[in-house]
């Protein structure tokens, strides 16, 4: 129980929220924040730090992990995180405490922050998982209770240390690649609106033809753009972009 234990401490630090609270069904709130990218297949929980309980978990995670949704609660996941990742997912949970703490309430709900780790399935091998997290309530006595999202990015070929990035959403600027940080600093934009647009459209399998019928412009212009982003991102392939974009955070 140690490992529960540590990150049950590190969530006594998540901010008291006294101002307005998301006020949707479960339903709503998974249509709502279920658009985010995914580059595989993909389960999602409902976390509540201050019971330190999954309150619900998804079917698929049976197809991905091979355990039973009641058998995934957050010990299992830490007795399964790859030793060499437990120092950085023990991190990555501070950090992002931290970074929350740091925000004006009405940016509470405007971010996720996400990293990847590898962990291991019912048969013992390791999958090297994307986990995505949401706050969607936090309770007036302190507490959060979050939506996370784990996609399995195993097939990506994902190597070296995991990374963390908080995104903003509705607008708000993101912090990328902030894992070995201690201050949290403004990412600059990479990419233009309309390359950020286009990026997620191709890692999201489409053609460029498909693309410019999607955003009404022209092949050529699909094209320009696409190189521009592999120039920008310092990749030269399709399967570069993908897995540099999942890393870094830039979907």
């Amino acid at each position: 129980m140690k490992k529960v234990d540590k990150l049950v401490e590190i969530w006594q630090d998540i901010p008291n929220v006294v101002s307005e609270q998301i006020d949707l069904s479960q339903k709503e709130i998974i249509n709502r924040y279920m658009d985010v990218f995914h580059v595989g297949e993909y389960f999602y929980v409902i976390f509540n730090t201050q019971k330190a309980e999954m309150e619900y978990v998804s079917p698929k995670a049976t197809a991905i992990l091979g355990y039973e949704t009641h058998e995934f609660t957050l010990q299992l996941v830490m007795d399964n995180v790859h030793t060499d990742d437990i120092p950085y997912y023990f991190h990555y949970e501070q950090s992002a405490v931290r970074f929350f703490s740091e925000l004006s309430p009405d940016l509470f709900f405007k971010y996720k922050f996400s990293y990847d780790y590898r962990i291991k399935n019912k048969t013992g091998t390791y999958k090297r998982i994307l986990q995505q997290v949401v706050p969607i309530y936090y309770f007036p006595e302190g507490g959060v209770r979050t939506l996370a999202i784990f996609t399995d990015i195993s097939h990506l070929i994902v190597q070296g240390i995991p990374k963390l990035s908080f995104i903003g959403m509705q607008g708000a600027p993101s912090y990328y690649n902030v894992h070995l940080q201690k201050e949290f600093s403004l990412s600059e934009k990479l990419f233009t609106k309309r390359e950020q647009e286009i990026l997620s459209e191709v890692l999201s399998g489409k053609s460029s033809q498909q693309i410019a019928e999607i955003l009404n412009l022209s092949i050529h212009t699909i094209k320009t753009h696409r190189k521009n982003i592999l120039k920008k991102s310092g990749c030269e392939s399709l399967s570069d972009l993908l897995s540099k974009s999942v890393r870094e955070g830039w979907v």
